[in-house]
């Protein structure tokens, strides 16, 4: 659902957040209270513009929040009448809550750490911004990157991230010629484990010349880059040994006791696999 064309147009009438629940105990604790205490690998809940009330149910996807009943079969006539009556109520609430700026002023990407970013851009199978400033600098680095990444030619194309202290290592998993500060065009390895410099530009460059950049590096990005099916692409992880270590404990809490639920064929856990 979220990859259609129609759900992308509407969803550009709010402002989207991702909850980072397994790098943050406060982005976990915020699903939690959607769930009624539970902790899962999803929640939805469309909020007002103050961020506290509640404009939607809760649930596990926008056809849940909204109370639409039924799991149609993925692709068939039933799963997009489900998701044009999740769009319907989507276009209802923001009608009642017209935006007052525009999509320019949006606020851009930032991760809780370069390992995450590379991560993410990895399994998006996008090239990462990642700009590396002082930390007097960064705020107003934020505010002029707008620029780039709200232009229509970059808009969902690229993920950003900007260095912070906990990022001091960063450099040491990238390849390339790379100076201490700068906006680096990174493309991440095949398992996000590390990457390769592929532009990179002064702090000082304009937007034009960012997206310029940008530009040329995703074509030659797109034109190498093989799409990955994800069932290939779990196997050979698991194959090579690939882990990555989340700074919250992986896995759900269905029964909302607080702790996260034991994994199945380990002790303490539900069963086998």
């Amino acid at each position: 659902m979220f990859a259609t064309e129609e759900f992308i147009e509407a969803s550009r009438k709010f402002v989207c957040v991702r909850l980072e629940s397994c790098e943050s105990k406060e982005h976990q604790d915020r699903i939690r209270e959607f769930l009624n205490g539970r902790f899962e690998n999803t929640a939805f809940c469309v909020l007002s513009p103050d961020g506290e009330k509640r404009l939607s149910g809760t649930g596990r996807s926008p056809q849940m929040g909204f109370g639409i009943r039924g799991r149609p079969v993925v692709g068939g006539p039933d799963e997009k009448e489900n998701n044009q009556k999740a769009i319907g109520e989507m276009e209802k609430i923001a009608a009642r809550y017209p935006a007052k700026a525009g999509v320019a002023a949006a606020v851009v990407q930032d991760f809780h750490t370069f390992k995450q970013a590379l991560n993410v851009a990895s399994g998006d199978q996008r090239l990462l911004v990642f700009t590396v400033a002082a930390k007097k600098d960064r705020d107003g680095l934020k505010k002029s990157m707008r620029q780039v990444a709200n232009h229509p030619g970059a808009l969902g194309r690229f993920h950003y991230d900007f260095a912070d202290t906990v990022d001091a290592q960063w450099s040491k998993v990238v390849r390339g010629d790379h100076n201490k500060t700068g906006i680096f065009i990174i493309r991440s390895g095949e398992f996000g484990q590390d990457g390769q410099v592929m532009a990179e530009l002064p702090l000082t460059s304009s937007a034009g010349v960012i997206l310029s950049e940008l530009a040329e590096a995703n074509k030659d990005f797109a034109a190498t880059e093989k799409r990955k099916v994800y069932s290939e692409h779990v196997e050979k992880g698991r194959r090579e040994g690939v882990k990555y270590q989340d700074n919250m404990p992986w896995g759900e809490d269905r029964d909302a006791d607080g702790k996260i639920d034991a994994r199945r064929g380990r002790p303490g856990g539900r069963g086998r696999r």
